[in-house]
């Protein structure tokens, strides 16, 4: 609710204008009258004022001298000036004192509540943009105006999350360095930018735990079905300034606690968080040697098999496996020279295949791909971005076949792990969202240029056997049945 000043020392003015105010102009909660203008100018001292009506002629201090003096007091102030002078001059001091409007009395009931609707969209306008200003500052623990922030969040009492969709990118920074507000406040959340595009901060009014753990339910699965995300929540009720402190805690927490494949809402407890790294066994580096250096593909193969096991058994958290796989590269590079030779592009591959994995056992084979699988096409001298380009060529020539990723792979010549890394480094979708993507694009077409076809020719002509499943993915697709979409098309 913005506060109102209102100045003039005829007092039925006084009156006149309040009673408008209160009773047709939403948004304006405090509402001061005072009969000069220095006693306006003394308020204005001691008190934030949103908006200021003032009589331009009184006795003392005039409307334009008080206008300007109140800018210089509050620069952000809105100030309108009401007045029985038209002349030029008064209108000339009003421009120059930078008031918001000038209205002759007597003003209509109508001419205010259109001028202080205006200023009130005006007042959101900047609220947001402050309260951005303010959120973003004091979650990324930068200097922020302290008397703006106890006026906006008073002694409110709040709830935070910070949430992640998604593995951890063990690239991103420890700590949040910027932020930004992404939606004011929709009933349930603040919502504010993390250290990238899968990570956000929530603000929520206190309405009791029980609400906010069922909105923040609700909000996780927005994205839909993520194999991991994690989200962090604070238990008591916290003041707006300790928000930094539970953005610094969350991040450390989520690095410490995410689990590749693993849907987790983790109480803030704040404190400190050392766990120790864990690494492979003597006895366990001993095996590998063995078998890198026999090159039994087939026993380091369940040699990766038997850890991811351990780990989704163990629920091992993300970065104590992401510091075994870097010491088993380091150790495979001591013995194999291949993979000394191609150290570099192998922690870049890994680092994407660790932020995108669904599981720890889909984790191992891609590992096990990165190390040995690149061997299989060398020969060919064929760059990852021909490669890629094959596939794509491939699919678009044969989508019309009830073909898959295995299809690819053997046209290609390369394993379907190492397919899904192209279409990471290459693509913004999956192989199989750009193949059913194809096939959609087709069959939309095909309803285009011939309705007349059957639903069964349809789903045959874009490589679906079964004309009940195309149906069901056209709706995921389009939103819409092949029929709805079809009689959308002929009314169009």
């Amino acid at each position: 609710m913005y506060s109102v000043l209102i100045v003039d020392d005829e007092i039925p003015a006084l009156r006149y204008v309040r009673s408008i105010i209160e009773q047709y102009c939403e948004g304006f909660g405090k509402i001061d009258t005072v009969t000069s203008g220095e006693l306006a100018l003394k308020y204005l001292q001691e008190q934030q004022v949103d908006l200021l009506l003032t009589d331009i002629k009184m006795q003392g201090i005039s409307g334009i001298e008080l206008a300007r003096k109140a800018r210089n007091l509050q620069p952000n102030i809105h100030i309108v000036i009401i007045s029985g002078y038209g002349e030029f001059e008064f209108a000339q001091g009003a421009i120059q004192a930078s008031v918001d409007n000038y209205l002759l009395k007597p003003v209509s009931i109508k001419t205010l509540i259109s001028v202080l609707k205006s200023i009130k969209n005006q007042l959101d306008d900047e609220s947001i943009k402050l309260m951005a200003s303010l959120l973003s500052h004091i979650a990324s623990g930068q200097n922020y105006d302290e008397a703006s922030a106890k006026r906006f969040f008073g002694r409110n009492s709040f709830r935070f999350a910070f949430v992640r969709w998604g593995n951890l990118d063990m690239l991103l920074p420890r700590k949040l360095r910027a932020s930004t507000l992404i939606t004011p406040q929709d009933g349930q959340f603040w919502e504010l930018c993390g250290r990238d595009e899968d990570e956000r901060i929530l603000i929520a009014q206190d309405e009791g735990i029980d609400l906010f753990l069922t909105n923040l339910s609700v909000y996780m699965t927005r994205r839909g079905n993520i194999p991991t995300w994690t989200a962090v929540y604070t238990q008591r009720t916290q003041s707006i300034e300790s928000l930094s402190g539970f953005v610094d805690w969350s991040i450390q927490l989520l690095f410490q606690k995410t689990i590749v494949g693993k849907h987790q809402i983790l109480q803030y407890m704040g404190g400190d968080l050392n766990p120790e790294i864990i690494r492979l066994s003597a006895v366990e580096l001993t095996q590998l040697t063995h078998f890198v250096a026999f090159e039994n593909r087939k026993a380091i193969k369940d040699f990766l098999s038997g850890l991811a096991t351990k780990w989704e058994q163990e629920q091992t958290p993300q970065w104590q496996v992401w510091h075994i796989v870097m010491q088993i590269i380091h150790h495979v590079a001591t013995i194999d020279h291949e993979v000394y030779n191609r150290i570099e592009e192998i922690f870049r591959e890994f680092e994407l295949t660790m932020k995108n994995t669904g599981s720890y056992t889909n984790l191992a084979k891609e590992v096990y791909g990165l190390l040995f699988e690149q061997e299989n096409f060398l020969d060919k001298k064929l760059s990852t971005q021909e490669l890629y380009d094959h596939a794509i060529r491939f699919i678009s020539e044969n989508y019309t076949r009830p073909i898959g990723v295995k299809e690819v792979c053997d046209a290609v010549g390369i394993s379907d792990s190492y397919m899904s890394r192209l279409f990471r480094r290459y693509s913004e979708v999956t192989f199989n969202s750009y193949l059913t993507q194809c096939r959609m694009e087709a069959a939309k077409k095909l309803i285009r240029e011939k309705p007349d076809l059957m639903l069964r020719d349809i789903a045959s002509c874009v490589g679906y056997e079964d004309s009940s499943y195309f149906s069901k993915v056209f709706k995921q697709y389009t939103g819409e049945t092949p029929s709805q979409y079809a009689n959308k098309k002929k009314t169009q």
